[in-house]
């Protein structure tokens, strides 16, 4: 077997079993962490989690613009170049992170926070510290993951997950710890597990990571505002893309539905979204670990397995269209085994979820050759004509069209992207690109 397919493989399986460990995981952490909070408690982290998750979208997309570029330096075996790649994103984060730091620290050392998450129960000193935590441990963060960018730069993208699940598995066990040792109620201590432990989990990683690759720790002396630009241009299209048609497309359908529809109605989407997503989650554990495949392919000039790779990623997208049937066929059974009869969530709905989610499934199929290619100058401009486009569509038609006419909008977009990006796969896998579509 081809060893980029062995890798590629490996990576798979790897990243599947972490995802299902995760899963399981995430599930067991929501009843311990509420058994040792109370309800509000739980709800003010619950709220500053979501708050920071922002923090992730404020480094431009440095990260993806790195990943590329360091890819292909380890496929050119030109590791002074990675180093230089990788040390100037580093500073670059880290100033990001300082000038993030000095205004949400100082906020936090200001602001009344009881006022701001609307509690009673704990006062003003007493939410400071844990704010102040999650600020700093979260900054790290958004340095420190980049050790999981390196590791799938070197295609041991399973090993990125393997760092996220394991830093989960101990703040796990380590809170359930706490339920035994610690007295309730201290949200403090919960804050410091949850947000210590990935920060730890990356700087452990860094070690053997470093110490198998000397040849790319970082080093000041190779910052390189030459390279700085590059990425920062590279990574503001990722950005670009990730904000408009990711976030807004994705992200606003709870919002659209609210309002044309009702409250009542998001529940029934996002029952009919969480049952039909596990297809999403699926087909992108499959290809997610292709795309720096498809950059050290492209850096070696092996379009032929760029070619059969991009064919077995559309094939199982096929694949997962006769099982996403077969759910369609037991939809109605499962959800009321699932929420039972108190929800009702109409066979038109199912059927548009579906739809969505296939095109979502098959637009990521092509993005992820475009991505490791690095020609994303047509994704950008995509992206933000159709997002803007379908904010269009469903301000006029979601009213009328309810649940179903805002996911078909959603539908829509995905599919015209989808063929879109489909055709610029067939002329870069065809070498005949030109323009726009090799960019």
């Amino acid at each position: 077997m081809n060893e980029r397919n062995v890798i590629l493989r490996n990576n798979i399986l790897l990243s599947g079993t972490m995802k299902a460990v995760g899963l399981v995981t995430s599930f067991l952490i929501v009843p311990i962490t509420l058994d040792y909070l109370d309800k509000e408690q739980y709800g003010i982290w619950m709220t500053l989690s979501s708050v920071l998750l922002w923090f992730s979208f404020f480094d431009v997309g440095l990260g993806n613009g790195m990943r590329n570029y360091l890819a292909q330096a380890i496929a050119e075996n030109n590791f002074e170049k990675g180093r230089s790649h990788l040390t100037t994103t580093l500073v670059m984060l880290t100033a990001i992170a300082l000038l993030l730091g000095i205004v949400f620290l100082g906020a936090g050392v200001v602001m009344n926070l009881s006022k701001v998450f609307n509690t009673t129960t704990l006062t003003d000193e007493q939410l400071r510290l844990p704010f102040l935590i999650a600020i700093i441990m979260t900054l790290a963060v958004f340095i420190v993951k980049n050790v999981g960018v390196v590791y799938i730069a070197l295609q041991k993208y399973g090993v990125n997950d393997l760092i996220i699940v394991l830093s989960n598995v101990v703040a796990l066990l380590l809170i359930f710890i706490c339920t035994l040792v610690v007295p309730k109620g201290n949200l403090t201590i919960i804050v410091l597990i949850l947000t210590t432990i990935p920060v730890l989990g990356f700087v452990v990683a860094s070690i053997p990571l470093f110490r198998h690759h000397p040849e790319l720790t970082p080093r000041l002396d190779c910052f390189d505002w030459n390279y700085g630009r590059q990425i920062l241009t590279k990574g503001i299209g990722f950005f670009f893309i990730q904000i408009t048609s990711c976030l807004v497309i994705f992200g606003s359908s709870n919002l659209f539905i609210t309002q044309f529809v009702g409250p009542e109605a998001v529940t029934t989407y996002n029952i009919a979204y969480k049952y039909f997503n596990l297809l999403a989650i699926a087909y992108t554990i499959v290809i997610s670990p292709m795309w720096n495949a498809y950059t050290d392919a492209y850096v070696k000039g092996d379009y032929a397995w760029i070619r059969i790779t991009h064919k077995r990623a559309l094939t199982v997208w096929g694949i997962t269209i006769v099982g996403g049937l077969a759910m369609l066929a037991i939809s109605g059974i499962f959800y009321q085994l699932w929420v039972g009869s108190s929800i009702s969530v109409p066979l038109s709905v199912s059927v548009c979820v579906f739809a969505y989610i296939s095109f979502y499934n098959l637009n990521n199929c092509a993005t992820m050759l475009i991505n490791g290619l690095n020609k994303i100058r047509v994704q950008i401009i995509t992206s933000v004509v159709f997002t803007l486009l379908y904010i269009a569509a469903v301000s006029q038609t979601g009213r009328q069209g309810g649940i179903e006419g805002v996911v078909i909008c959603m539908a829509a977009s995905y599919a015209i992207m989808a063929a879109i990006h489909l055709y610029q796969c067939r002329l870069l896998i065809n070498k005949k690109a030109k323009g726009i579509w090799n960019q």
